[in-house]
């Protein structure tokens, strides 16, 4: 839960808001400018609550936009698609989507966080390539393609997701030292937590037909890794197997097989690290039928049994946030 008193902060008119409800402006340029009322800004971002009571028309920014609704809901087109945000979701836009915004009412309650897109490439270089999606989505959201990107995240259920927007707002109205470090950090973490999650999002990206291709295989291993198989894909997508292979040879420096593997580890210390599932339960939950050959994959790339990576869990202290 945020800070009491920061909540009542948020649910406050702002000047701003006050002006549209007392004289009903027609929305303009100059008027569009007099909206942007930050409270908080340096260098590289600037977060502002979102002024309600007035429609926003089609527009496009120069910078990375990210957008999460507090309470109640939010309208937008974006890029000619409708997406409706609720309670807890948030939306990454890039700097090249154009997108207008309906009006929202006294209960929405929306922060926006405007963000430099050099302090999103400098993300991208943290990301592992174990994160193969996450990287794709990342770079297009950066303009690799210079086109209008945008995704969708539905995390109203993740509490650490939460919890991590709520540090960020109650930063924002503290007087701490160190506040724009705290702040940096903070938002680095919380769009890193989102990309982890790309589960559960809706993410569109534009791309040529080689990429369209990449991303699909990508995007099948992702959701099937446990029976993945090459010519399942390869017949999907009409392509012959050796040209699959190649494309993902291509992007990602590896096979069809490495990647399904890494899939299958990835979701196997998700599951030992955040369920109470037996190792046993995670080894047929991640797809693999040979738990001796499971043991052998997990202590060649850890270094350390699934046992004892199950038992260092254990011992460490819970880390959590404080809203």
């Amino acid at each position: 839960m945020l800070d009491a008193k920061v909540h009542e902060q948020l649910l406050v008119h702002t000047d701003k808001e006050l002006e549209v409800l007392e004289n009903k402006p027609d929305f303009s340029p100059v008027f569009f400018k007099r909206l942007e009322g930050d409270f908080y800004r340096d260098r590289h971002m600037f977060i502002e609550k979102h002024t309600r009571f007035i429609a926003v028309p089609m527009h496009s920014h120069d910078f990375i936009e990210l957008v999460y609704v507090y309470s109640g809901k939010m309208r937008q087109v974006v890029n000619g698609k409708s997406v409706e945000l609720k309670a807890g979701e948030l939306l990454l836009l890039n700097q090249y989507a154009q997108h207008e915004i309906e009006v929202t009412g006294e209960d929405d309650i929306i922060i926006n966080f405007i963000i430099e897109a050099d302090y999103i490439a400098r993300l991208i270089s943290l990301f592992d390539d174990e994160n193969l999606i996450t990287k794709f989505i990342l770079s297009s959201i950066n303009g690799r393609n210079k086109s209008g990107e945008h995704v969708h995240f539905k995390v109203s259920h993740d509490n650490d997701i939460q919890k991590a927007a709520c540090k960020i707002i109650n930063e924002i109205y503290s007087d701490k030292v160190l506040k724009q470090m705290r702040v940096h950090f903070l938002v680095g973490l919380l769009i890193t937590n989102l990309l982890s999650n790309v589960d559960n999002s809706d993410y569109y990206i534009s791309s040529n037909y080689i990429d369209s291709l990449a991303l699909s295989v990508l995007k099948y291993i992702d959701e099937n890794y446990q029976d993945a198989s090459l010519k399942v894909i390869a017949d999907k997508i009409n392509q012959p197997n050796y040209k699959v292979s190649r494309l993902l040879k291509s992007y990602t420096g590896k096979t069809f097989s490495e990647l399904v593997i890494e899939k299958r580890i990835e979701r196997a210390i998700y599951l030992l690290t955040y369920t109470d599932y037996s190792i046993i339960d995670v080894i047929n939950m991640t797809g693999y039928e040979n738990a001796s050959h499971f043991y052998r994959v997990f202590k060649d790339k850890y270094n350390v049994s699934v046992k004892e990576y199950r038992d260092s869990i254990k011992a460490k202290d819970d880390v959590s946030f404080d809203c």
